[in-house]
């Protein structure tokens, strides 16, 4: 049986809190200094790469075909990704933004390439961090199909040229706040390379015995967070940053976690959080506009607390939206799928 590790799902939950903390930021013009918070995607690769690794790699050389695992992935992550589009959609109607047949490819996980752009040229205008949702679904399916010649040294290969690739990303844009746009789409290829198979390589050195050294949980959550903040802005340098980050730091982070054990008490807020933490980052863009709409619709010294209320509010029903859609859909195709794999019901 594969060991869960919580202390990653908390982890999670913190970058995806930042997340929100940024868009909140650019909505709401408060000063939270969360600009460096684009990184949490390069962290949930990451992540991926090492859950992946250890719930289905072995699976995937031996009795799992590529078609079954697709199915299995799209069933975990489509649900939330149809529900953010479906709310984005709403909200650009009613905001009086430019709806067109276009925006429908986001069903399709498929990026908006034409009409007129919106919100800086997005590639899912109506939902922003789908794009990362996209590439994540990419990169598993390419795995799946790679994996019986992904060896450890290929795998060590590819991460290394996605590092080079990844260094000439970040000084050509500047940072590596990219992938999201049309005019900076493919510089999310070696983002998601590089943090996938660091995460990949992160498992195969954990199932050789590699300790890392213990440190306390907290030491690792502070260090994540600040990892996320910006708070000197005016120093510069966010290439040479992201890099240090994305490169060193955030795969670091990893591998002290899963030698990091966690109390009862605080395993269980871990898990919650992480459960949390993907719907949350799949609905997050499409309430805070909506909330927007209705902020600037009132006085200006009502602003300011109507944008905190927002904020809870948008905490809120992330909660309801993993509790009464999310993880009910899932269960639903989930059982739904082992009753047409039951050979006595064929």
């Amino acid at each position: 049986m594969r060991k869960h590790f919580a202390s990653l799902d908390g982890l999670r939950g913190v970058a995806a809190l930042a997340v929100v903390g940024s868009h909140f930021e650019n909505l709401s013009g408060f000063a939270l200094y969360m600009q460096q918070a684009g990184v949490a995607v390069d962290f949930f690769f990451v992540l991926s790469g090492f859950v992946i690794a250890q719930a289905y790699e072995q699976r995937l050389l031996t009795d799992m075909s590529w078609r079954r695992y697709m199915g299995i992935r799209l069933a975990r992550l489509y649900p939330a990704i149809f529900g953010g589009v479906v709310a984005g959609l709403i909200v650009a109607a009613v905001a009086g933004e430019p709806v067109s047949v276009w925006l429908g490819l986001q069903f399709l996980l498929l990026p908006v390439l034409q009409g007129a752009p919106v919100h800086g040229g997005e590639l899912f205008p109506v939902n922003g961090p789908q794009w990362s949702l996209m590439w994540e679904l990419a990169i598993n399916a390419v795995h799946a199909a790679v994996v019986r010649h992904l060896t450890t040294p290929v795998l060590i290969a590819i991460i290394a040229l996605a590092a080079g690739a990844l260094i000439w990303t970040s000084l050509f844009f500047g940072s590596l706040d990219v992938g999201w746009s049309r005019t900076n789409l493919w510089g999310a290829l070696p983002r998601v390379l590089y943090s996938f198979g660091v995460g990949l390589l992160i498992f195969r050195a954990h199932t050789r015995g590699f300790t890392p050294l213990k440190v306390p949980y907290a030491v690792i959550v502070i260090a994540l967070i600040a990892c996320m903040f910006r708070a000197l802005p005016s120093i510069g340098g966010f290439a040479i940053r992201d890099l240090v980050i994305v490169l060193v730091i955030l795969p670091a982070l990893v591998i002290l976690a899963i030698a990091s054990p966690l109390s009862a008490r605080w395993e269980r807020w871990a898990i919650w959080l992480g459960a949390l933490s993907y719907p949350l980052y799949a609905i997050h863009v499409p309430l805070l506009r909506g909330f927007n709409v209705i902020v600037d619709a009132l006085p200006d010294d009502w602003q300011t607390p109507a944008w905190w209320v927002s904020l809870a509010l948008t905490l809120g029903l992330a909660v309801l939206f993993e509790r009464f859609y999310d993880a009910p859909i899932r269960r639903w195709i989930s059982n739904r799928r082992r009753v047409s794999q039951d050979p006595a019901r064929v």
